[in-house]
């Protein structure tokens, strides 16, 4: 049966079973159809089909008999080769010890399910029972609290009145307080109370409190006030105490912000008085108002200083806000009576609009009588002080503001973390949520400190002082500098002259003057213009010498300088010392000499500034020591364009003083035999042709600047001199024809010209001797290949990037008379 199953399966299931166009119809064997009927004209023979499945159902039965030998045949040998243990037993056995385990683990787990079953009942019913002994917990807890609250509710409204009428304010706020505080579901008992009498007993207390309330405000305010007019402080600290006891915390800080105020009116009128009689020191009448103003702000700190813990202790931190925006309006008219004399007396108004006028002219040709420099510097120097005055007197403000809230924000954080500790019901997003509303009040509060002082008059009129001693420093500045131009002299045994030492000066001290003030936008405005009028002015003025230039030295450039001379003389009335090439050499020098002064002071300058920013300038934000950081960086340009400068002048006074004599002094090169023999080498080195005779005549021109520049000017003109000499010897030797000897004979030349370079120069020499010594290394050679690895040598050393290209290479060996030309032109590298 399971082979026929699997024969019709197979065949139905076969190609030919896609032939069926039509479905197939069960006829008895009895009924005779006609092969041609068009109803069941299948296209093939029935017959033929039985007879194939027939076959292949016995294929598939053959096939199930081999696989059934097969593998009684493999169980027989595995039989056999057990060593004569029954493996079916063993098989047998396992399967056994299986089956009963399993049947061990089934009970087992049928067991656990149920104890679970009980456990999870047991858990539910434990846990509706933990749940009703909650709500009970919490339902005696609110009980026992509304008793408490209605015993203290009793209490106050049997003992207010009493306090009252003793005179015991304290006591008497104090059942207020408690009042006020209880909850106002105590209240609301009375209605859902049947008991007639409890409702009347309740709504009376609450009466009698809320009578007692408003009577015990009318008794504080007026108690007050008293204290207030008969100036008896301990009475007015103890009432103003009272205020917040019986919630009226803005009028307690209302009234005694106006009692802050008049001692600040107080202050001001007695500081205003000593001002107009001139100060009690005649050395300070200079800073007389600046004084004045620091009187006011110290009087101000000091009544804040004294009453700032009664605030923050019974009002709250925040509340010392609101006391600062009321005294502030006193600050204010104090400060505005003060500034306004100023104007007056120091007639600083009329000055600045006379420089402003004479800064944006373009003539400049007003009178300026009025404006004396030295003046100017006094009142530049009381605008400053008056300015950090006041800078240090918000900087108070903001500190102690801090610091309270500060101590608010740690007690608030300690009562959190109390009740975190006692009330699992607070998770930890309430905790944040609680310390991100404290950190947004605390933001909004700096923020209102930093409105009330930008905003009030005393931000308004330092802003107006502020910006007016911007300009009237930039005249100073420039005004000090001109008189330093015109009275620009050299002592003697100086290299540079007084402009340099003169003009750093009043830059370096106009710009601490603004550093002083605190204010960062003044601070940087006069860097600002310190970098600009050392790059301007400045600059053209010691370079007016080196663009004339450095006479240069021959017959010729000496025709025409004395052609020069005459000329000047006629038409500009000189002398013929002024006139004279001698004379501008000097010049030429000292504005060298100056330019190199001024890039060491202006690196100096900056050094001096940034130590001062940290030193003076500590509290400020970092945006602005941003500011502050990126005006001084103008100094690190500004030194580099000294730099240059200063590198251009020296290479200027090398092409004009060195550069002629050189070349005339390397001609005497050409004039020496190079193809030499045994006894000419000999004789060379005995008196040598050439190479002392050079290196003398350049001694004697480098001793000469020596003790007329500076150090970095003579280093940096020793440098130029070494390439100069370097391309001048190139020159020459490339015109000569050498052999082996005479390549010889160059080398050690060319060594001793080295060695007496990096005794006056230093090891920078190497560097500028780097394409000769290349050169005077292939006129060495034996042969050509010798080339080949000599240029290796080049190209692997440091020397790479300043070796010789294969033309050059090419040019250098053809130089060589005692070398085949062929080998030279057919040379690879």
């Amino acid at each position: 049966m399971r082979g026929s199953t699997m024969g019709d399966e197979y065949h139905f299931g076969s190609s030919e079973a896609r032939l069926f166009q039509e479905p197939l119809v069960w006829k008895p064997k009895s009924l005779n159809v006609a092969k041609n009927d068009s109803q069941f004209d299948i296209g093939f023979d029935m017959d033929a089909m039985l007879v194939d499945l027939r076959n292949e159902l016995e294929d598939k039965q053959r096939q199930e008999e081999q696989i059934s030998k097969e593998l009684s045949e493999a169980l027989e040998n595995a039989m056999k080769s057990a060593e004569h243990d029954d493996i079916a037993r063993s098989f047998n056995s396992s399967l056994n010890r299986y089956s009963n385990k399993m049947k061990h683990l089934e009970s087992a787990s049928t067991e656990l399910a149920s104890n679970l079953k009980t456990v999870s009942g047991l858990a539910d019913n434990i846990a509706e029972r933990v749940s009703a002994l909650d709500l009970a917990k919490c339902r005696v807890v609110d009980c026992l609290q509304r008793v408490s609250d209605l015993r203290d509710l009793r209490t106050c409204s049997e003992g207010v009145d009493l306090a009252i009428q003793e005179e015991d304010y304290e006591q008497a706020a104090k059942h207020v307080h408690r009042f006020l505080t209880l909850d106002m579901a105590v209240f609301k008992m009375g209605e859902q109370i049947d008991a007639r009498d409890a409702g009347q007993s309740m709504t009376h207390s609450y009466n009698v409190l809320r009578l007692a309330q408003s009577t015990l405000k009318n008794i504080i305010e007026r108690k007050f006030d008293e204290a207030v007019e008969s100036t008896d402080v301990a009475s007015m600290e103890r009432f103003f105490k009272l205020f917040p006891l019986i919630n009226e915390h803005q009028s307690g800080l209302e009234r005694f912000g106006k009692y802050l105020c008049q001692k600040v009116d107080r202050v001001g009128e007695e500081n205003y008085k000593v001002m107009v009689a001139g100060g009690t020191d005649d050395k300070r009448v200079n800073v007389l108002f600046a004084d004045s103003l620091t009187m006011i702000f110290e009087g101000i700190a000091r009544i804040i200083e004294v009453h700032q813990p009664t605030i923050n202790t019974f009002y709250g931190a925040d509340k010392l806000l609101l006391v600062i925006e009321m005294i502030q309006g006193s600050c204010d008219r104090e400060i505005d009576r003060i500034i306004s004399a100023f104007y007056k007396s120091r007639q600083y108004d009329e000055k600045f609009k006379l420089i402003s006028k004479y800064m944006r002219s373009a003539d400049r040709n007003l009178d300026l009588s009025k404006v004396d420099p030295l003046d100017l510097d006094v009142l530049l120097s009381e605008v400053a002080l008056m300015h950090s005055r006041a800078e240090l007197y918000w900087r108070f403000l903001k500190r102690r503001f801090a610091e309270a809230y500060a101590k608010n924000d740690i007690n608030k954080s300690e009562d959190v973390s109390k009740v975190d500790s006692f009330d699992p019901e607070m998770t930890e997003s309430e905790i944040q949520e609680s310390k991100e509303r404290l950190r947004k009040k605390r933001l909004e509060c700096d923020q209102k400190l930093e409105q009330i002082v930008n905003r009030s008059l005393l931000g308004t009129r330092m802003q107006e002082i502020i910006d007016k001693y911007v300009m009237m420093e930039q005249f100073y500045v420039m005004e000090c500098m001109e008189k330093a131009v015109e009275i620009d002299c050299t002592e003697e045994g100086s290299l540079t002259s007084s402009v340099v030492d003169d003009v750093f000066f009043i830059v370096r001290k106009s710009i601490r003057r603004a550093l002083s003030s605190s204010s960062v936008d003044c601070i940087c405005a006069m860097i600002n213009y310190g970098v600009t009028i050392l790059g301007g002015e400045f600059l053209r003025h010691v370079s007016r010498a080196i663009q004339t230039g450095y006479p240069s030295v021959g017959w010729t450039a000496e025709a025409y300088q004395t052609a020069q001379t005459a000329y000047n003389v006629l038409q500009h009335g000189k002398t013929v010392a002024e006139a004279g090439p001698d004379n501008q050499r000097a010049q030429f020098i000292n504005a060298v000499n100056n330019i190199r002064s001024a890039a060491e002071s202006v690196e100096s300058l900056r050094n001096t500034l940034c130590e001062d920013v940290k030193k003076f300038l500590s509290g400020i934000t970092s945006v602005e020591n941003g500011k502050i950081d990126h005006s001084l960086t103008q100094f690190d340009e500004l030194s580099r364009t000294f730099e240059n400068s200063a590198t251009s002048a020296i290479n200027s006074l090398c092409s004009a003083a060195f550069k002629p004599k050189l070349k005339n002094s390397a001609e005497a090169f050409l004039d020496v035999v190079h193809v030499l023999s045994e006894d000419e080498l000999a004789e060379y080195e005995a008196v040598d042709p050439f190479i002392e005779n050079f290196v003398g005549k350049l001694d004697k021109q480098i001793v000469q600047f020596e003790r007329i520049l500076v150090a970095a000017n003579y280093q940096e003109l020793l440098s130029a001199v070494c390439g100069e000499v370097a391309r001048q010897l190139e020159r020459v030797v490339m015109k000569c024809t050498f052999n082996r000897l005479g390549g010889l004979q160059l080398d050690k030349e060319l060594r001793h010209l080295t060695n007496y370079l990096t005794n006056v120069a230093g090891w920078m020499v190497r560097e500028k001797c780097i394409r000769i010594s290349q050169i005077v290394s292939l006129l060495n050679i034996e042969s050509v290949n010798e080339a080949s690895d000599v240029c290796e040598q080049f190209q692997s050393s440091s020397q790479s990037l300043r070796s010789l290209t294969l033309s050059e290479v090419k040019k250098v060996l053809a130089l060589r008379s005692d070398l085949p030309k062929e080998q030279i032109k057919s040379l690879t590298m």
